[in-house]
């Protein structure tokens, strides 16, 4: 808690106009572990043409996104880095970047499941629909798939004879 107040403290210092969604954040990446995957995009820049492609694929499919229960980390070595659109400290970025073993000027695309397990480790192309796909296929996506269809499925369930669904 302590170096939680100190960091937000630290960062509203150095960015005094910065409002509170655009503060950094801690960093502790156990809080996601069994609630959602992590999509980290390690750039040099956001002019980057792989990092660019798969920013604006995200952008146009954010319910897909949001739909895996994924949250996205722009890791950025020139300009901000972020975490969902929120603003990322460069010591976290710089700190993921250390993590997930990603050098300076390189691109990377990583994937964290739901356990903690990185899923998929790239440096080169790659399309947000064989993310997607990847994702897909995972076991516990498929079960999250199943619950989201019963559920569907009971709320448009035709009435039978009683009145009652089945």
């Amino acid at each position: 808690m302590f170096k939680t107040i100190l960091l937000t403290m630290a960062i509203s210092a150095i960015l005094p106009g910065t409002s509170r969604n655009a503060m950094a954040m801690p960093l502790d990446l156990d809080q996601f572990q069994w609630k959602n995957r992590l999509l980290f995009l390690f750039a040099p820049n956001r002019n980057h043409p792989l990092f660019e492609a798969l920013h604006k694929s995200l952008a146009a499919q954010k319910t897909e996104a949001a739909d895996r229960d994924l949250v996205v980390f722009e890791i950025l070595e020139s300009g901000p880095s972020s975490m969902n659109s929120k603003y990322l400290a460069s010591e976290a970025a710089l700190s993921l970047r250390k993590r997930y073993k990603v050098n300076q000027g390189e691109f990377a695309v990583l994937l964290v499941g739901k356990d903690g397990g990185i899923k998929l480790n790239r440096q080169n192309e790659t399309r947000l629909e064989d993310i997607f796909a990847l994702i897909d296929a995972m076991p516990m996506r498929q079960e999250e798939m199943r619950q989201k269809k019963r559920l569907g499925e009971s709320d448009t369930a035709a009435p039978n004879k009683s009145g009652g669904v089945e």
